[in-house]
């Protein structure tokens, strides 16, 4: 049987210091993708006008392409071809055709 505590004083303080600690990660991430490149890793990759698989395709994205990452953003979770599931898309833009758009960690 679980007890139940309040959360004052010293818990909630915790509790505000632990989110503060996950949202500086979650930045930190965020600041060292932005600007590397990396390349697609399957061929015919969408790349989508928001983080998400039912958004439009702006262009696509190819091996040898590569592609400039703005930012991390997380979004539609996506099952990857490997069996894992991905939450994290990237803002990014193809350095062959200039185009624009997320597009899921899977794919990049």
């Amino acid at each position: 049987m679980a007890a139940i505590l309040p959360m004052s004083g010293l818990g909630m303080q915790a509790a505000t210091i632990a989110v503060e600690i996950g949202n500086r990660l979650v930045k930190l991430v965020d600041q060292a993708e932005r600007g590397r490149v990396r390349d697609f890793r399957e061929a015919g990759v969408r790349i989508r006008s928001a983080p998400g698989t039912g958004t439009s395709a702006r262009g696509l994205g190819n091996p040898g392409d590569r592609a400039t990452i703005h930012r991390m953003v997380v979004g539609e979770m996506v099952r990857c071809p490997n069996g894992s599931a991905n939450s994290e898309w990237f803002d990014i833009t193809n350095r062959r055709t200039s185009v624009s758009g997320f597009v899921s960690g899977c794919f990049i």
